[in-house]
């Protein structure tokens, strides 16, 4: 168990009755990027006891909270009683695990999305290319009774093996080598600046007959939270299969730059993609007597 000290629920506000249910007002203060939860209502034959319990993934620390309230329909206020435990981020994971779910996903991940470059998946939206990634191959691994990859809990897609910012202290030059990111990564961009420049077609040397120069333009990218998957890394660039990035609203291809010249500002965090044992079985919302 972790030592987070617990939430004060408020529970005179009665949040916990209303359908769906909200989060506590203490924990929604927090903002909507802070955590993502699971919940699920259990009731008694007779519908007289309702039990709401909830499963938290804090984003920045992966530490997990459980709630669980129960209270009588007909008397929730004079009946109503709460629970919490709170639970710490799992250990790292170690070098040969990482290798492990790397060779069981990262090219089949890598794969799907480059197939899907040219189209709209799902909404549209950043995020709902890697979901739908990721369902799409839980259910095709599942059928040949193999492990199925632990699907995305929020912006958190598996077990973190980088995190970088800009502007850094240090260099940023040479991080994703050491980290290993590797084909089939997950991208989660927060805040970020990047400085792209783009090769252009050659272009005549104005006054000198039969020179020409190589042309290059310049392009300013900036993302507030942005998710992609990693097709490649060369260097300090990691190639990208995203949707609603370069392409509006569609998937396409983009390099970034996340070396000390490309990106200016922003934080970036980078995840591999592990089994579903390997991840603790995914943010369940269930409540373990001790």
């Amino acid at each position: 168990m972790s030592h987070q000290k617990d939430f004060d629920l408020a529970l005179s506000t009665k949040w916990f009755t209303k359908e769906p249910p909200l989060l506590p007002p203490s924990m929604k203060a927090l903002g909507p990027c802070t955590s993502t939860y699971n919940w699920t209502w259990e009731q008694d034959f007779n519908d007289t006891t309702k039990t709401l319990i909830y499963a938290i993934l804090w984003t920045d620390t992966k530490a997990i909270t459980k709630l669980r309230v129960t209270w009588k329909r007909s008397d929730p206020m004079g009946t109503v009683k709460a629970e919490q435990k709170h639970y710490p981020a799992p250990p790292p994971l170690s070098e040969e695990d990482l290798e492990k779910a790397h060779k069981l996903y990262g090219d089949n991940i890598a794969l799907w999305a480059e197939e899907a470059v040219g189209t709209t998946v799902g909404d549209g939206e950043c995020w709902t290319l890697v979901q739908r990634a990721l369902i799409d191959l839980a259910e095709t691994y599942r059928q040949y009774g193999k492990e199925p990859p632990l699907l995305s809990q929020g912006r958190t897609h598996g077990h973190p093996i980088l995190t970088l910012t800009a502007p850094s202290v240090g260099s940023n030059s040479g991080l994703l080598q050491l980290a290993d990111v590797r084909r089939g990564d997950i991208l989660e961009l927060k805040s970020a600046h990047f400085q792209i420049i783009t090769e252009e077609a050659p272009k005549r040397v104005p006054g000198q007959w039969g020179k020409w120069q190589k042309g290059a333009g310049e392009k300013n990218v900036r993302l507030s939270h942005h998710t992609a998957i990693v097709v490649g890394v060369d260097g300090d660039t990691v190639r990208v299969v995203e949707q609603n990035g370069s392409v509006q609203g569609g998937v396409g291809e983009e390099k970034y730059d996340l070396g000390d010249g490309g990106m200016l500002k922003g934080e970036v965090e980078v995840f591999r993609v592990v089994g579903e044992t390997m991840g603790g079985g995914g943010l369940v919302a269930e409540w373990e007597d001790e």
